[in-house]
């Protein structure tokens, strides 16, 4: 089957060896990794790259799911970004050696043009409040107003909040997913997904046809983080995955906030450790996200 990826790579056009060499490394490599055997791309060693990859690592999924990726991006099944096409997303850049080795797009590619700095995070707890729904809501309607992108993980709660307000504004919402293009999660909010895709855009890191795993959800914390020049958490447990966005925002230079909550509220917690870390700025409407004097 190695034979069967290799010959396909070879067998593209020498401006597409790389994108394709990417696509079969995104298969075969855990996300979130550093030092990805994709740094060592250098445009035409993608085959080399590949097969050291195959013959040092155990694939991450099954080898025919890279030759259906291939396949698929061979026939124009499935938009693929890679770090050198025109519409790739420069904020990724700031992650270095852990920025996706590929992206596949679903959606206006031209949504991605000013990113990070047109952009903000809006992410938080899935199972949210309605204090923390309308408020997701509320920030992310105000943040359209001003022409800012949203982007959010599609999760229930305060992601799904945050998407639909800006669909609603007729705003422009971008969804990172943990799962491959053609398989939405979470199953619930199927609906709403699709609707990004048809207005807005949806990415991710993931092949087609690869379910979401633990891991993929903790390697997407970092795109969320990239993709924006400001993040915003609206409710999270202290321990939930938001808390991850805001740290790895945080260490990226971005701006980073948390709406405070009651104290009695676990849903808030995270949002509360945030802020007494200094990690986050205390946000209760749009204009604290402005810069400050020191910024």
């Amino acid at each position: 089957m190695s034979t069967q990826i290799l010959d396909r790579i070879t067998a593209a056009d020498p401006d597409q060896q790389e994108r394709y060499a990417r696509i079969a490394l995104a298969c075969l490599t855990i996300p979130g990794e550093p030092n990805t055997p994709a740094a060592r791309l250098t445009g035409t060693n993608g085959p080399a790259v590949v097969q050291h990859t195959l013959d040092t690592l155990p694939p991450a999924i099954t080898e025919r799911t890279v030759i259906d990726a291939l396949d698929s991006a061979a026939d124009g099944t499935h938009r693929v970004l890679i770090p050198t096409d025109a519409e790739w997303p420069t904020g990724l850049d700031d992650l270095g050696t852990d920025r996706p080795v590929a992206l596949w797009a679903s959606g206006y590619l031209d949504l991605l043009t000013g990113t990070p700095d047109c952009a903000v995070t809006i992410t938080g707890a899935r199972a949210a409040t309605s204090y923390g729904d309308h408020i997701a809501a509320e920030l992310a309607h105000d943040l359209t107003g001003i022409g800012h992108s949203i982007v959010t993980g599609g999760a229930y709660g305060i992601d799904a909040a945050a998407t639909r307000a800006t669909l609603a504004a007729s705003g422009h919402a971008i969804v990172v997913l943990a799962s491959g293009i053609d398989r939405p999660y979470p199953a619930g909010n199927i609906g709403l997904l699709h609707q990004v895709a048809e207005h807005g855009l949806v990415l991710t890191e993931t092949p087609p046809s690869v379910a979401p795993t633990r891991s993929r959800f903790v390697a997407r914390t970092r795109i969320l983080a990239a993709l924006a020049a400001a993040t915003v958490i609206v409710e999270a447990g202290a321990r939930s995955g938001a808390p991850q966005v805001a740290h790895t925002a945080h260490r990226l230079a971005r701006t980073v906030g948390a709406v405070p909550g009651p104290i009695t509220s676990t849903t808030s917690t995270g949002c509360h450790l945030l802020i007494q870390a200094g990690i986050a700025r205390l946000i209760t409407m749009v204009d604290d996200l402005a810069p400050t004097r020191d910024e």
